[in-house]
């Protein structure tokens, strides 16, 4: 209640300055050719004018412009136009011989040639209040569309946040259920691993940005998972550099692709599962590339599906619009990601 009243206040306070600033314009513009003695006979006539200066404009702004012109119901919008411009004519005469009448107790009739340099003007200021109504009005709607747009992008991010967790968690849970049936003294470091990336997902994966580093460690504690489970058949180069490790990213930013790697790639010609992960980051941009072996006769377009590449496409997207560069070769021997996001002032 105390917010709406506030903005009523402060738009009240902008339509006094505009009439204001009318009345002043007015002044100075005939001060010239005007006598001290005229003073008071001229805000006279322009403080009796004003009220149909006010009707008129408040009238198309508030009723003709919602009305016809948004609606594009151009006939009637003209329509009314003209009937205004008429009202507007009629009632500056009126209101000069009124004044006059003031002044010298006899009523004669106002000639409408030495009325039309003020009419002309009447005409443009009612033209100049609606304008910056239209303008005012257009720039709310824009403000209110930003606002809807960045509410929506916001509860998608969420959603597809929502999909990853248990994308993520039942390949790790499946990857601990290997473990088990093959009674590995591996398990117990599994789940010890997994606890590690559950903390991050329950304390950090909501929040809208988090270090590189913590998104590395991820990284780091996810493959330290997997190698767990596949032993000596995987072989990992991995290549970390980060200049600035405070630097703020969006979570679970690169976890999709090293999943996307362990779910479809597979044991090479060479009877090894090949993995070169490279990560460089400086203060302008981060390059994130990673390289798989497939297994033989493996589908193509298997590969470049799934859940969690998917919302990775579409998080990015929203999250680093026209600021992010993500290519796929998707080859019958290997298949590679490459990542590529510029940083901004705000990310430092």
């Amino acid at each position: 209640m105390k917010n709406h009243y506030r903005i009523n206040i402060k738009e009240l306070s902008v339509h006094l300055l505009f009439w204001m600033l009318y009345v002043a314009s007015e002044y100075f513009a005939n001060l010239v050719h005007m006598h001290p003695e005229k003073s008071l006979r001229f805000f006279q006539s322009t403080f009796l004018s004003l009220p149909a200066l006010m009707l008129a404009t408040y009238f198309i702004a508030g009723y003709v412009v919602p009305r016809y012109l948004k609606t594009s119901k151009w006939p009637l919008f003209v329509f009314w136009i003209l009937v205004v411009a008429a009202f507007v004519f009629f009632a500056r005469i009126k209101w000069a011989e009124l004044v006059n009448y003031i002044e010298s107790d006899r009523y004669f009739k106002m000639p409408v040639d030495k009325m039309l340099k003020n009419i002309i003007r009447d005409y443009s200021i009612i033209a100049l209040a609606v304008c910056i109504y239209i303008i005012g009005d257009y720039r709310k709607k824009q403000q209110l569309n930003e606002q809807l747009i960045k509410a929506k992008a916001e509860a998608e991010i969420k959603l597809l946040k929502g999909q990853l967790h248990p994308h993520f968690l039942f390949n790790s849970l499946n990857n601990i259920y290997s473990l088990a049936l093959m009674k590995s003294n591996l398990t117990a470091d599994s789940i010890l691993k997994l606890t590690e990336l559950l903390d991050y997902l329950v304390y950090r994966a909501n929040m809208d940005k988090v270090a590189l580093s913590k998104e590395v460690d991820l990284l780091q504690n996810y493959v330290d998972l997997e190698e767990l489970r596949y032993g000596e058949k995987l072989k990992i180069e991995s290549e970390i550099a980060v200049g600035n490790p405070a630097v703020k990213v969006a979570p679970l930013i690169l976890l999709p692709f090293a999943e996307n790697c362990f779910k479809h790639g597979g044991v090479g010609q060479e009877g090894l599962f090949r993995i070169q992960i490279r990560l460089l980051a400086d203060q302008k941009k981060l390059v994130f590339h990673l390289t798989n072996s497939k297994k033989r006769g493996k589908d193509k377009t298997e590969v470049n599906g799934g859940v969690g590449l998917e919302n990775i496409r579409k998080r990015l997207t929203l999250l680093y619009p026209d600021r992010h560069q993500l290519s796929i070769d998707n080859q019958p021997d290997h298949y590679s990601v490459r990542l590529e996001i510029n940083f901004r002032d705000e990310d430092l």
